[in-house]
């Protein structure tokens, strides 16, 4: 029997998982989200290949409420569909989910997933129910941070609340770093809220989860490799942290954030750091991790975690997990400038423990400085029986992949 599901800003691998685990996809996007894909992205054609997978594609700004109010009316309508799913960007997860609640149609309560994507409103939540305190304050622009700081031991961390992937997040050391931090929030055209937070040293995890029906499920915890501050860019995965004391207290305060967040269903990537006083939540957001972080959970384990979204729709069981590898993701890292030669990449496409090579510049282009995840150089996935073979295969990698700079 196949079930109807409206799916807003699904990508083309969610509407092909679907479909094979029986829903009829209507998919909803917005034609005008091209520049915000990655350089060289070709946005019509992805948008010609998700309707080729899909039963039906129709369109709606997602910046206009009405609009998008309107074309989820019509979509459910239209289906008989009793499920709207969002698991794309954070920016109109809300709304939509606002919208499908007044049709009584949400997969989550809006409330839910406002407290998971808002990082202020994720902070008063915790804060509320005695979890991972951190000190932290508001601001609702970067200019009034400076007279907030005398309640702060510097370092401090920076961070804009409406903002993803690593987007002007900036560790101060100094208050005259404020201005450096203001520069970066305006070149991403940001002048809305900010927080300060302590700085929180130590390890930094991920945790992929996934939810059925209000139970969640811990799939593995991941390690964090961050590049140099002040810009806490990851410059690295690995998937999955060997089990331990240290993991099951993480695991354990994530899944409690979720409970007291009333989230139900589908997957959740939360960060967490490893302090002297235990584990301290850092973000969450109400959908998979970046980062390619689903594919390296199934190059290790053989779990879906982008098909097991729609198993979770239909009320689960979590599938069994069938490896026991362990797979990481490396971002290059070159000396920015004009590119003059770049070799070894077709020598590391061929290796057997390779997945996946990314490198999108060419000889004659410029490699820019990385100041968030959308700027760095490419990356490389593959596997191991352990981390210490990883740690040697990417040795490898290293000496092979040589990229000059001028």
């Amino acid at each position: 029997m196949v079930t109807p599901l409206v799916m807003v800003m699904p990508y083309k691998a969610f509407v092909e998982k679907a479909t094979q685990e029986g829903f009829a996809v209507c998919a909803i996007w917005d034609p005008g989200m091209g520049p915000m894909m990655p350089p060289g992205f070709n946005f019509p054609e992805y948008l010609k290949e998700v309707e080729q997978h899909a039963d039906t594609l129709m369109y709606a700004d997602f910046t206009d409420r009405e609009e998008l109010t309107r074309v989820i009316g019509k979509a459910v309508q239209n289906t008989g569909a009793e499920l709207v799913y969002h698991v794309g960007m954070e920016a109109s997860m809300v709304p939509a989910y606002e919208i499908a609640d007044e049709l009584g149609t949400a997969v989550n309560p809006p409330r839910s997933i406002r407290l998971l994507n808002n990082k202020h409103e994720m902070r008063k939540l915790l804060a509320t129910h005695g979890l991972s305190s951190v000190q932290y304050a508001h601001a609702d622009h970067w200019q009034e941070v400076d007279g907030l700081l005398d309640g702060f031991r510097l370092p401090v961390v920076v961070k804009p609340t409406d903002l993803a992937a690593s987007q002007g997040v900036f560790k101060l050391t100094d208050r005259s770093q404020l201005a450096d931090w203001g520069k970066l929030l305006e070149s991403y055209d940001y002048d809305g809220p900010v927080l300060i937070e302590e700085y929180l040293d130590g390890p930094e995890f991920s945790v992929e989860s996934m939810s059925i029906r209000g139970e969640h499920h811990v799939i593995g915890v991941t390690r964090k490799i961050l590049g140099p501050p002040p810009t806490f860019v990851e410059a690295g995965h690995v998937h999955p942290v060997a089990e331990s004391a240290q993991t099951k207290a993480i695991a354990t305060l994530t899944k409690e954030l979720l409970r007291v967040s009333g989230y139900q269903t589908g997957p959740v990537h939360t960060e967490v750091i490893w302090t002297r006083r235990g584990p301290k939540i850092v973000e969450s957001q109400a959908r998979l991790g970046g980062d390619r972080i689903p594919q390296l959970v199934q190059m290790a384990t053989g779990f879906d975690l982008e098909r097991e979204i729609f198993r979770a729709l239909k009320g689960g069981p979590i599938t069994p997990k069938t490896r026991s590898d362990v797979a990481r993701i490396h971002y290059f890292s070159f000396i920015p400038g004009t590119i003059k030669s770049i070799d070894g990449l077709d020598i590391v496409r061929e290796l057997e423990f390779v997945g996946d090579v990314s490198f999108p510049f060419e000889v004659g282009g410029t490699l820019p400085v990385t100041v968030d995840s959308r700027t760095r150089h490419g990356f490389v996935t593959f596997h191991g029986k352990d981390e210490a073979e990883t740690d040697a295969r990417l040795d490898l990698i290293k000496a092979l992949v040589r990229v000059i700079t001028e």
